[in-house]
């Protein structure tokens, strides 16, 4: 399907079968994860004499999964990450199709940490922006299946993710268990910053994290869709799709 819109006096057209798929999906097995959180469990049901499973008997197959959306594939969050108060993703965010911009960041290290580096990134080019997707850099398949706890993990520093929120982002991705640290002693300054939190909480805003973008797919403006599941918590896991824009 083919269609057609107009951003910032350019006409665009979109091919929608030929979505970039960038989320990492949970696993049964070996999959991504960080904070020292396990893989996603799968059971079979049983309840009551019933086996949810044919090749034992069962009339169907049915599973029962027990996963944490935050350490077990890509997953988008709200602001009721880090608020005193519930709040749920799917309350607050809007599953739209938004213009984004695809950057590159490789790694530094300052003062003994490990932060992505912007310095080549226009901040005030993503203006025009409503998302920003941030490929850190080394990037590999691995990243598809890497336990992330207790790794020395590049973060975005609290400059550059002031300088991303007065540019106007609303939904921020990136190919890392966190924007923060893993372990910072529960500021999560980064995540604050982005949110505004607890001032005047952005609660339009989300950050996606854990996705993967293939190395193929270049840096630069497309179309974004989250796909954000369907979960009463406040991140869910989602399938993020990029749609290349197409000049007239």
């Amino acid at each position: 399907m083919i269609v057609s819109l107009k951003h910032q006096n350019t006409d665009y057209k979109i091919n929608l079968n030929q979505g970039i798929t960038i989320g990492i999906p949970i696993q049964r097995i070996n999959g991504v994860k960080g904070f020292g959180i396990h893989n996603a469990r799968y059971h079979t049901y049983e309840n009551d004499g019933f086996i949810g499973n044919k090749n034992k008997g069962g009339s169907c197959n049915l599973e029962t999964i027990t996963f944490t959306p935050h350490g077990n594939g890509t997953h988008t969050e709200c602001f009721g990450h880090i608020s005193l108060d519930t709040h749920f993703v799917n309350d607050h965010i809007v599953d739209n199709f938004y213009f984004a911009k695809l950057v590159t960041a490789p790694t530094i290290q300052v003062n003994n940490h490990l932060i992505l580096d912007f310095n080549n990134l226009d901040i005030l080019s993503l203006k025009n922006y409503k998302s920003l997707i941030i490929r850190s850099l080394p990037n590999n398949d691995l990243k598809k299946i890497k336990d992330y706890s207790n790794q020395a993990t590049p973060f975005i520093s609290a400059d550059d993710m002031r300088s991303i929120v007065e540019a106007g982002i609303e939904h921020l991705i990136i190919d890392l268990p966190s924007v923060d640290p893993e372990w910072d002693g529960g500021k999560l300054t980064a995540h604050h910053i982005f949110w505004n939190y607890p001032d005047q909480p952005r609660k339009q805003c989300s950050i996606t994290e854990f996705a993967y973008i293939p190395n193929d797919t270049l840096d630069g403006d497309y179309l974004l869709k989250l796909n954000i599941a369907n979960f009463v918590s406040d991140a869910a896991p989602s399938k993020p799709i990029l749609y290349p824009l197409i000049t007239n």
